[in-house]
């Protein structure tokens, strides 16, 4: 399910500004699984909000609007990602996020040529769009060709 303009604009507008500008970013050499084979373009740099039952980042409060749209019950994970610019699409492995039904929002920052893979179908990253699916399936991510990075929030609730 997909929601074009998903928060209020100024609510939008602060949240880019904070993940494009404010955000401190961590490196992590695979994308979809830990022990899968590293390969020069297959990277990316997250930036936990909340995990394991806690809050991980002084942004968090900043994505209370968007949990709030989200109508969560109880969060499981949070995390901005980043994927660098190539100079081709690159597809990552497909994956789940975990094993147990729930629910699971992309939420996009930017607009690119990069998207998510669910079902075969490709949700191309537009800003302020909410992809919304169950990431116990298979999916996965691209990186982008025509913007410098394409910057997500992911998130997994009940």
């Amino acid at each position: 399910k997909v929601k074009k303009n998903f928060l209020d604009k100024e609510i939008f507008f602060n949240i880019q500004k904070i993940v494009m500008s404010d955000m401190a970013f961590y490196f992590n050499s695979t994308v979809a699984f830990p022990n899968e084979k590293i390969k020069n373009d297959n990277f990316y740099f997250y930036h936990i909000l909340y995990d394991k039952n806690k809050i991980n980042s002084n942004f968090f409060n900043k994505f209370e609007p968007l949990l709030e749209k989200l109508n969560i019950t109880s969060l499981i994970r949070m995390k901005v990602n980043l994927y660098t610019r190539t100079h081709k699409l690159y597809y990552h492995d497909a994956h789940k996020d975990y094993s147990f039904d729930h629910k699971g929002c992309v939420y996009s920052i930017n607009t690119c040529d990069g998207g998510t893979y669910i079902d075969d179908n490709f949700y191309k990253s537009v800003e302020n769009q909410a992809v919304l699916f169950n990431p116990s399936k298979p999916h996965k991510s691209t990186t982008c060709t025509d913007a410098q990075a394409r910057f997500n929030v992911n998130i997994n609730y009940v």
